[in-house]
This record gives structure tokens, sequence and C-alpha cells, in this order.
């Protein structure tokens, strides 16, 4: 069976992003820390995303997948270039109710877990990368054995405000630390196996 594996960015107090839903700084993310995460990007074929999220990432990517450089950066790196390339050619799933499917998406509208399950068990080898905000989070983390790891990402800040990955959580979650990765730009990397009841 496939593993579903949430991969969010965080600052020190849990924020996945400001009070004005953008990233915080300092945001210390360079080409060792995408290759790093290149690599379990590439062992999924599917990346599931809370709407927003989708909105708010995969259009700046797909960018970058057509060879395009966004404004808002002065350049790439392979490492950048190389996680376009792999995100683009992922099978994308969205949570949502208002966005249509297109030819570039799925879109999970109903009950969210029992669909994410129904992916899940697919047969395939490859994992399912799962990036949401605390509403959708809070949903899926409630059903025992739908997601199989936690890939955290915490960055040296601490933001006033903005919302929390685990705010809107309403179950206790036991985990195993499988591993942890500090990057010489600050960042920490963690990765939990949820442990079974």
């Amino acid at each position: 069976m496939r593993r579903v594996i949430v991969h969010m960015q965080t600052t020190l107090n849990n924020r996945i992003a400001n009070g004005e839903g953008g990233f915080w700084e300092p945001f210390p993310w360079g080409a060792e820390e995408t290759a790093y995460v290149n690599d379990s990007f590439r062992r999924a074929d599917t990346w599931a995303l809370g709407r927003v999220t989708y909105e708010a990432i995969v259009p700046w990517w797909d960018t970058v997948a057509s060879g395009e450089v966004p404004d808002d950066v002065p350049a790439l790196s392979a490492a950048d270039l190389d996680f376009a390339q792999i995100q683009k050619k992922m099978t994308k799933a969205v949570f949502s109710t208002t966005l249509p499917a297109g030819d570039d998406r799925i879109v999970l509208s109903g009950d969210i877990a029992a669909e994410l399950a129904a992916l899940k068990r697919q047969e395939s080898d490859p994992d399912i990368v799962l990036s949401c905000g605390p509403a959708t989070l809070a949903q899926l983390a409630s059903s025992p054995g739908l997601i199989d790891e936690y890939l955290i990402v915490i960055h040296p800040a601490v933001v006033a405000s903005g919302p929390q990955l685990f705010q809107d959580l309403s179950v206790d979650l036991a985990l195993r630390l499988v591993e942890a990765k500090v990057f010489d730009g600050g960042a920490v990397l963690l990765r939990y196996a949820v442990l079974s009841d």
C-alpha cells in the first residue's frame, strides 16, 4: 500500500504562513534544502494539496517547469529546476469544493479522508505527498491509519500571527522520530512516523 507523507514548512512556533498568508523572514531555503526535499518528492507520484496551498505553490512551480523565471526570484538553482520538473510530473489531488477538476488535477470534494484513503489503496508503490492547511490536516490526521509520516521543516523564525499547522487538531498523535537533519541555513528537518494504535 502507498504511504501518505505530510510535507510542510513551519516557523519555530508552528506557523505555516505569516498573518498576510505569505512566507516569513528569514526563510533560509536554498539548493541544499531543495535537493533534499527533491529526493522525498521523487519517491511520490501524487501531491495532495489544500486549494489555497495548491493555488499558492503549483502555478509558480509550473512557470519554472515551463522554462520561465518568475519575477519574484533573481535566479533559480539546478535543484529548483529539478523540483519544478518532479512536481510537474506528479498527479495533483486538490481538496476543494469550489475548484473544478482540470487536465492538471483531480479534485477531492466529498469525504476527503475517504477519498485520500482510496488513493492510498491504489496498487502503486510511489508515495503520496500531502501539503495542506490546519483545517484540512485536522480532518485527515483524525482518520486512523491514513497518514504514515510527517516531514516537517522548521525555520529559524517566530511569527506573531498566522495559521498554525496543528491548530485545529482534535486528536492526539503518537509519533516516532525517524530522521533529523540540520541544514547550514538554520532550518531543521524532522521526519516522524505515525505510531499505530
